[in-house]
């Protein structure tokens, strides 16, 4: 599809080489257009200054705001974002500070309505202190083993042992995640490989409690997060072969270690949603040739839970998923960015993945990831950052009872 070029919006505050290069890099968030409580689409990137807006003038407009930059001192450049009950907009970040342990920090601001400033960044700490390792000790002698190794680890932990013990700096955190629950408590969580996943909670009373040690000490990226609609949080902490499933029995409850899978994926190619009333599916890219997968750790009564292929080799990064009705059916859309740079679609009828899925490509070629989102109506929109640094949406066609798009436009 060809962009239509005609609807544009003020000139931009940041070069679009600037945020299509972040892009392109690497530091587009998942999930990085979100639908506000008044009808309104907002999509999000970052670049070297900070974080990069663009807002709906009106639901369903052509016309959007933006680009608009929120400079961040010390931005670190990646940036993850999650939408509580309330419509409001959380993010989480690192910025570099001299002092900080590492001279990291993470951060978090919040935008409370859609199109007006974010809040302040604040700091939330770095729960992984630089210290030097301990003389004559390997990380096992030196870091008891928790539960996330002796429950799902064993097979990868002489291979990651040695690269921990190759006296190699440990690699940086993996990004902060943000995860707000049914209570109006926040949780944030941020993974080192060596060390494990931690996580710190601000309870809906504003108070923080400490920083919490949810083991995985062979932890690849970061943790990856599900909020059901009944408020309740859970999260995988991926490791190489596998990951651990840790969740709450209800919202504002503390995490627990739930099982753990083994599955050979892609780091950083997770992503999840909601499926089902409670239950969610994780989906990530298998290394022999980048085809998608599914996953549910909560099968049905009497059934195991199963690897369930999705087609789509050759794409790179985590699927975008949402769902909507088509043809009268409740369906999971996936999209993805193509082995060509090109954005990607399919659908399926959800948790129906035994039938297969037929991927179609849906535009040219796009600086990191095309997002999804549903719009004010419910109609699937998709978006993609040009080579140009531009924004791109494209909307489902009401009058075809199948998943079709009309134009792209170029938005800001």
């Amino acid at each position: 599809m060809e962009a239509d070029r005609g609807a544009t919006s003020a000139a931009p505050a940041v070069p679009g080489s600037e945020i299509a290069a972040a892009a392109d890099g690497g530091s587009a968030a998942r999930g990085w257009l979100r639908l506000g409580r008044d009808g309104r689409l907002t999509a999000y990137a970052s670049c070297s200054e900070g974080l990069v807006r663009w807002t709906e003038s009106a639901p369903g407009s052509d016309i959007w705001q933006g680009p608009e930059l929120f400079p961040v001192e010390g931005w670190a450049g990646r940036f993850t974002l999650a939408q509580d009950s309330n419509g409001f907009v959380w993010f989480a970040g690192t910025r570099h500070r001299d002092g900080a342990p590492g001279g990291r920090e993470l951060i978090i601001a919040t935008q409370y309505q859609t199109g007006r400033p974010l809040g302040e960044w604040r700091a939330v700490g770095n729960p992984f202190p630089e210290r030097k390792r301990e003389q004559g000790r390997g990380p096992e002698q030196s870091q008891g083993q928790g539960q996330g190794q002796s429950q799902g680890q064993g097979q990868s932990q002489s291979q990651e042992s040695s690269e921990a013990e190759s006296g190699a700096p440990l690699p940086p955190p993996g990004d902060p995640i943000v995860l707000p629950d049914g209570t109006g408590a926040l949780h944030i969580l941020t993974t080192r490989f060596g060390v494990g996943a931690r996580g710190r909670t601000r309870r809906a009373d504003g108070v923080w409690g400490n920083w919490a040690d949810y083991q995985g000490k062979w932890v690849r990226g970061a943790v990856v997060p599900l909020v059901t609609a009944q408020g309740r949080a859970e999260f995988l902490v991926t490791f190489r072969g596998g990951a651990s499933y840790w969740g709450q029995d209800a919202p504002g409850s503390d995490f627990r270690w739930l099982g753990r899978m083994k599955a050979d994926a892609v780091e950083g190619t997770y992503s999840s949603c909601e499926t089902g009333p409670g239950t969610g599916t994780y989906f990530w890219r298998h290394p022999a040739d980048g085809g998608v997968i599914a996953y549910r750790p909560q099968a049905p009564a009497g059934a195991s839970p199963a690897l369930m292929p999705l087609g789509g080799a050759g794409g790179v990064g985590p699927v975008g998923v949402a769902r909507t009705r088509i043809g009268g059916y409740d369906c999971t859309v996936l999209l993805q960015r193509g082995a060509e740079g090109c954005p990607e679609i399919a659908a399926y009828p959800t948790e129906g993945e035994q039938y297969g899925t037929w991927w179609a490509p849906v535009g040219d070629r796009c600086a990191g990831l095309p997002a999804i989102s549903l719009d004010a109506r419910g109609s699937v929109t998709i978006a993609m950052i040009d080579m140009d640094g531009g924004l791109l949406v494209a909307r489902q066609d009401p009058a075809d009872p199948g998943l079709a798009f009309g134009p792209w436009c170029r938005v800001g």
